[in-house]
């Protein structure tokens, strides 16, 4: 009963955690488009609105929307006003709690990878605790500094350090929590702005509004700043939480440059959709990005790993062909699997979908993975593809199946 309770929060929140995260996304990407396209006030014009600083007229719905952004007079405070940040909290608020019930809940064993290191579950999740707590201090101590000043400088210097932290954190975990662990970082300080910076600036100069004092933009403008970054990292975190489903990328062997390729394109492709207005060549600049990326990717997938499987026992070999072959996507731990849990698999008793049982010892496994339709466990459909393994491949899976 309990399990079955779980099962139904982990739906609820993944479900919330999607929605939320796409309305802010959507959020983001509006509200960032309306400010790269207002149209400012003419020049030395005596009929223009002195409090006016930009309008934009957008067709949609059958209706036009004329939109005005502007200086707030004090004594005529627009109401209602709207506010934008619940979208954020709940995104961050769902994606912890899942994080919690995936990965921490069941001891942090699904953060690690036991051929990279022999660090406890519990040793892992205070990595992840942690590294997500340093990131946001590291991120925001870079982004108060005078090093702001040079913005150009900031962002190489915060990229340098992401990628320390990624590098890092691939000598113990394994591809998909790699992954994953710097989508909610990045994610994380995301959040962390709206409710540090964006939100405080903002109430900062409403109320000195309130208290009959001019609109001051000092406010708005470095709310503006967070913003914008918050704008910029959103692909990267989208591709990350996304990632359990690529696993040629999760389990390649030049995992932190990869990560550091798709972080770096995917913010060229925002900057040149955002300046689609003022630079004809934003299309053509995309699909150059893009082939650059996949070229780039495609010779980190095919170059010889820095280290081979040389020293690795069956069962940690196993390990790292369960990601290569996709079997990690379906096979997740946590509730919301769409294949079953193989955590403790061996030599357990099965229930079967046609009502009988069986034990799951040897020669189960392997009959399951060579045809996997042949005895399909209850509540899963019988969707697994046949999988081509060589006889030694198999034997590094049984070897790790038994080992989970």
């Amino acid at each position: 009963m309990e399990s079955e309770i779980a099962s139904w929060f982990s739906v609820i929140f993944r479900f919330v955690h999607v929605l939320a995260s796409i309305m802010w996304i959507g959020n983001s990407i509006l509200f960032t488009w309306m400010e790269l396209n207002l149209i400012a006030p003419k020049a030395g014009d005596e009929n223009t609105d002195k409090d006016l600083l930009g309008h934009l007229d957008m067709l949609h719905g059958g209706g036009v929307f004329h939109l005005q952004k502007r200086v707030i007079n004090p004594g005529a405070i627009p109401s209602p006003l709207h506010w934008f940040m619940w979208q954020s909290y709940t995104t961050w608020i769902t994606g912890t709690l899942l994080l919690i019930s995936v990965f921490y809940i069941n001891g942090g064993a699904p953060l690690l990878d036991s051929s990279k290191s022999a660090l406890t579950g519990w040793g892992a999740i205070g990595m992840s605790v942690g590294g997500i707590i340093a990131w946001w201090l590291v991120y925001d101590t870079i982004w108060r500094s005078k090093l702001k000043e040079v913005p150009a400088l900031a962002v190489l210097l915060t990229f340098a350090l992401l990628m320390t932290a990624t590098v890092y954190l691939n000598q113990y975990f394994n591809g998909r929590a790699v992954f994953l662990q710097v989508g909610v970082m990045l994610g994380t300080s995301m959040t962390a702005n709206v409710f540090v910076h964006i939100i405080r600036n903002q109430k900062k100069f409403m109320a000195a509004l309130l208290a009959g004092k001019p609109h001051d933009l000092k406010y708005g403008k470095q709310a503006k700043t967070r913003s914008m970054h918050n704008h910029y990292m959103t692909f990267p975190v989208l591709f990350m939480m996304l990632s359990a489903h690529f696993p040629q990328l999760i389990s390649a062997d030049w995992l932190s440059p990869i990560l550091g390729v798709i972080i770096v394109s995917l913010m060229l492709v925002k900057f040149f959709m955002n300046s689609r207005y003022y630079f004809s060549g934003w299309l053509v600049s995309i699909f150059i990005v893009f082939l650059i990326a996949v070229g780039l990717i495609k010779v980190l997938l095919i170059m010889p790993a820095s280290t081979s499987d040389v020293g690795l026992t069956d069962a940690q070999k196993g390990s790292k062909l369960f990601v290569a072959q996709g079997c990690a996507v379906c096979h997740q731990v946590g509730s919301s699997q769409l294949a079953p849990n193989l955590d403790k698999i061996y030599n357990s008793t099965v229930q079967l979908a046609d009502g009988g049982k069986v034990v799951a010892d040897e020669a189960y496994l392997r009959e399951s993975i060579e045809r996997p339709q042949a005895k399909v466990v209850k509540g899963y459909p019988a969707s697994m593809p046949p999988v081509s393994l060589t006889k030694e491949q198999l034997d590094y899976l049984i070897a790790y199946l038994k080992t989970r």
